[in-house]
């Protein structure tokens, strides 16, 4: 006897939905060997709370985690260990800079800074190097030079390296965000919230998801460009940046430090220049325009990328991988000591 119409639809329903699993299975596996596994997060999160010339800074003296790698928080709410008292003939460098140069996605030791440390110690072993990481996630320019003129004193550099990335052309409106964030005590960088009750529920469930590297592959895919840059609005830009420059060599002068303005690229622009390429060289020239060494990282990362055939970031992430960090700090190393860092009294 033919089957009846209800089985027929429940048999025909229940292969399309073990042929769209078995899809989606295979899939995963093709972007999983393509693009890479994507990294789970875990708790704790990054803590933040409000500051009243950065809008927001990290909570001091507290650890949280950047995907698998715990991150330490010293005393004066940057990453890495505390600061100890300045020694004699020591040679210490702060790097400010966004999540670029504070290592999302990779363990203290690391990250740009920590290289840098490491290549400047191995090229100059006569003098003791410490060198700061400043970066905070989601910082732009204004920020970095707030910090800077916060925290100089208490660190004392002999150099300060301001990292520029494109999207600083982007900015906040720090007095609103620090009148938002005022009151509200420490909360999860990521979420907004204390990641607790409802909240950490819903956080979790979004890790569920983030497992999937179909899902992260077409999260990106699928994600808003943004509307393409004008160059009115580019222009106005580089008017700040301007203005953001002069307050750090003032800040630099004040410190009796050596200042130094450097690029990191946009990594499709080892691809190929893009719409990103451009800004960044705009931006180089605008600090060399107002007396400040300017160095363009991007030619560091190339050979890695030449090598592999693949970008050397962090899959579903776009923040770059340990390797990418040390080719950037050997050549940033390189660098300011071309440009006479740690050639004087000693």
């Amino acid at each position: 006897m033919p089957a009846d119409p209800p089985r027929r639809w429940r048999q025909r329903l229940g292969a399309a939905l073990l042929s769209l699993a078995v899809s989606a299975a295979l899939a995963e596996i093709v972007v999983r060997a393509r693009v890479g596994v994507p990294m789970s997060e875990r708790l704790p999160i990054l803590m933040m709370r409000a500051n009243p010339t950065r809008g927001w800074e990290m909570v001091p003296s507290l650890e949280h985690y950047t995907y698998q790698h715990r991150v330490h928080v010293n005393a004066l709410g940057l990453r890495g260990q505390e600061l100890a008292e300045k020694r004699a003939n020591e040679l210490r460098v702060l790097v400010l800079g966004d999540s670029l140069v504070y290592g999302q996605g990779v363990a203290d030791d690391e990250t740009l800074p920590v290289a840098l440390e490491q290549s400047l110690a191995r090229r100059v072993p006569s003098r003791p190097w410490t060198v700061v990481n400043a970066g905070h996630r989601a910082y732009d320019t204004a920020q970095e030079v707030a910090l800077l003129e916060e925290l100089g004193e208490r660190i004392r550099p002999d150099a300060v390296v301001l990292c520029w990335y494109w999207n600083d052309i982007h900015e906040r409106n720090i007095a609103l965000t620090f009148q938002h964030l005022e009151g509200q005590g420490e909360l999860a960088f990521d979420t907004g919230d204390r990641v607790e009750g409802l909240d950490r529920l819903c956080w979790q469930a979004k890790q569920l998801v983030r497992r999937s590297a179909l899902f992260m592959w077409l999260h990106d895919v699928l994600g808003s460009k943004g509307e393409p840059l004008t160059a009115e609005y580019v222009e106005k830009a580089m008017q700040r940046l301007g203005r953001y420059l002069e307050r750090f060599r003032a800040a630099c002068e004040r410190l009796h430090c050596t200042p130094y303005f450097v690029v990191v690229p946009d990594p499709s622009t080892l691809v190929a220049p893009g719409e990103t390429q451009p800004i960044a060289d705009g931006a180089a020239r605008l600090a060399a325009s107002r007396g400040l060494p300017a160095i363009e990282l991007r030619p560091a990362l190339l050979p890695l990328y030449e090598q592999s055939g693949r970008l050397p970031i962090l899959p579903y992430d776009g923040h770059y991988i340990p390797a990418a960090n040390r080719a950037m700090g050997e050549y940033l190393a390189e660098r300011v000591l071309a440009l006479g860092l740690g050639q004087g009294d000693e």
